[in-house]
């Protein structure tokens, strides 16, 4: 079971990449909320993004963040974006939802506790 979870927590294959059949197991998945707080706090934190200047064929402005770094030596297709756009359209791990992925990571430990606590009080293995 955990070798499923860890499968689809969105970091290989990344979350964009998931089969539509199998997005349902993604979004249930414990470890992707705590993947996508981590990753959201450490590289998709940028509070002034810069911007792509066309004419001068780079990027101007911008803070001293990881997430507003510029990747570089990507393909053609992933050109001109920054650590945090990168991190959030490939990961979908975005800085906007770090208290929301939180509060389900609470939710699942105070399911799977409650759930522990059904089968302690019901399940008895015992012979009398």
């Amino acid at each position: 079971m955990n070798s499923i979870f860890f499968n689809f927590t969105g970091f290989n294959p990344p979350a964009h990449q998931i089969p539509q059949g199998y997005i349902w197991l993604y979004r249930i998945t414990p470890h992707h909320y705590s993947f996508a707080t981590l990753a959201a706090l450490v590289f998709s934190r940028c509070d002034n993004e810069p911007v792509y200047d066309e004419s001068l064929g780079q990027f101007v402005g911008g803070g001293s963040e990881i997430g507003c770094k510029v990747v570089t030596n990507t393909p053609v297709s992933i050109s001109h974006t920054t650590v945090k756009q990168y991190v959030e359209h490939y990961f979908e791990a975005k800085h906007s939802e770090i208290w929301m992925n939180f509060g389900i990571v609470i939710a699942f430990i105070v399911f799977f506790r409650f759930l522990a606590l059904l089968s302690l009080r019901y399940i008895n293995h015992q012979k009398r």
